[in-house]
């Protein structure tokens, strides 16, 4: 084989390494499933090893050395593809083997055979197929040992110098050159095929990083298959090589999962059932008839007729420690003490003009109004969110009696306006997920206005990304991916829609732009 069939080699052996590289890449970014990823994102994987390095033919060898790098590629939970190279020096000693060679292209029996040593250089570049032994379990989120075999071929640098036992003997810079020799006068590359194959095994020190340990044997073809130790008989010689692996994945600060061979192959399902487990059953029983039901009333036997708070709590407006259904002075001012009527009982205040009523609605329809002021906390009423599928900003049939409840707000009190807040979980970078929280809140937005005919200018659009999680998590979270609703004030203004980054394409209501 030529150095020209064998760099042909090389590249379209690199080319389908890319290509399956990133076939399997954007297989992991579908939404097959409705929005829902059949495998989480993951890291590639990139390490360093070294080790002890030697040929077994028919001389007998001395310890070496070999080193190298890697790069790896899940294409699912089992099988991998990975890059690797390696450069590594082969020695050996004919002493104990008995092999003499003739420095002369002589009669071998003329008594000039002659003890030597050789030195075997072996650089090489291939593609292994790399098959995990044991991640086919379904008892733990990730595996701690990795067992794994592995084959592959790629082009290969061999050069094997010879070098007499003897003072003054014969000196070789490489087997091609020994007269009378096995490749004498004969053409030959030093750039051969090689073919590699071997077994490893790795622990898991932490999510981004694992130590291996792995043996593999390797071989080449043409004129120098079995020369690799300076003596040709009977068959092919084997390089060997026993090393200890470096591997980092590279995660991008914890974003992307660990490669799918150390990930348990049902750890999207078993985190999504955790998720539904973990979620409240939805009871709308309201005991005490305060309007806010029991699974979020603070306060399940409020008074019948009882103002109450969003907790379900009977209201305290003055602060005194009488609520306002027994309270004959529900507004008195901030401090003053009150007997167990929630009357004022200091003198400076015994002639005091306490807040009429209409004056007190005026407050409210300020506060409501956005213009701040004593009555503003009561404007900050309970909204519910509506949630969105990984990648998705398609509104959700479960959420659209959570919009509706929301026009009626509107509807019911027309001089507010709402502020719609889109937000994302963690688990892509944060230009992406500007887009994607924002692309959430828009379709909201035109939920209301095209299905419930609110007034596109009383909605204010803005986008917090994957800022202000609801639940501390790094990765996967339905309640993080949603949108919030809340009354505007005065100085809420909306957000220009972000620019640069990755336009989602993902499944949604509205066009991305």
């Amino acid at each position: 084989m030529t150095s020209r069939e064998t760099m042909r080699i090389f590249f379209l052996l690199l080319f389908a390494f890319s290509l399956t590289s990133l076939y399997s890449q954007g297989g992991n970014n579908s939404s097959a499933y409705g929005g829902i990823q059949a495998t989480p994102k993951y890291a590639w994987e990139v390490g360093l090893h070294g080790g002890h390095f030697f040929s077994s033919g028919d001389i007998a060898f001395t310890p070496s050395y070999g080193f190298g790098f890697h790069v790896r590629r899940a294409l699912d939970y089992v099988f991998s593809l990975r890059l690797d190279g390696m450069y590594g020096l082969a020695q050996g000693d004919s002493r104990s083997s008995g092999w003499r060679i003739d420095p002369t292209p002589q009669d071998p029996n003329n008594g000039d055979d002659q003890l030597f040593y050789h030195k075997t250089t072996y650089a090489s570049v291939a593609v292994h197929g790399v098959m995990v032994l044991n991640n086919l379990r379904w008892d733990k989120p990730t595996r701690k040992v990795n067992l794994y075999v592995f084959a592959g071929a790629g082009p290969t640098y061999i050069k094997t110098a010879l070098e007499s036992q003897e003072k003054g003997g014969f000196s070789y810079a490489d087997v091609v050159d020994v007269p009378g020799g096995p490749l004498s006068g004969r053409q030959t590359s030093q750039f051969v095929a090689g073919l590699e194959a071997g077994a490893g095994i790795s622990v898991r020190i932490s999510s981004g990083f694992n130590l291996g340990l792995e043996h593999k044997g390797a071989t080449v073809f043409g004129k120098r298959t079995d020369l690799m130790d300076g003596i040709e008989y009977r068959w092919r010689d084997i390089i060997n090589y026993t090393n200890l692996r470096l591997n980092f994945n590279l995660r991008r600060g914890g974003k992307l999962a660990e490669p799918l061979y150390w990930v348990n192959p049902l750890d999207v399902v078993l985190n999504d059932i955790s998720e539904l487990k973990a979620r409240p059953v939805l009871d709308l029983t309201d005991t005490d008839k305060d309007g806010v039901i029991d699974i979020i009333d603070q306060d399940k036997n409020s008074p019948p007729g009882a103002p109450v708070d969003t907790r379900g709590v009977p209201l305290d407006s003055d602060d005194d420690g009488i609520a306002d259904y027994l309270d004959k002075e529900p507004y008195s001012p901030p401090g003053t003490s009150v007997d167990g009527e929630g009357v004022a009982q200091n003198p400076q205040y015994q002639n005091q003009d306490y807040v009429t009523r209409d004056e007190l609605d005026r407050l409210l329809e300020n506060a409501v109004e956005g213009g701040g002021g004593p009555g503003a906390a009561v404007v900050d009423w309970f909204l519910p969110m509506v949630h969105f599928n990984i990648d998705s900003y398609k509104i959700r049939e479960s959420d659209y009696g959570n919009l509706a409840s929301i026009a009626n707000v509107l509807k019911s009190n027309p001089k507010i306006r709402i502020v719609v807040q889109g937000f994302t979980d963690k688990t892509a970078s944060d230009d992406y997920n500007n887009i994607l929280s924002y692309n959430r809140a828009q379709a909201a937005i035109d939920h209301l206005v095209n299905l419930n005919g609110i007034d596109r200018n009383r909605l204010v659009l803005q986008y917090g990304g994957e800022s202000n999680n609801l639940v501390p998590s790094s990765g996967s979270s339905l309640m993080n991916r949603r949108v919030e609703f809340r009354v505007a004030t005065k100085d809420d203004v909306e957000m220009p829609a972000p620019q640069g980054g990755t336009t989602p394409k993902v499944e949604g209501n509205i066009q991305g732009y």
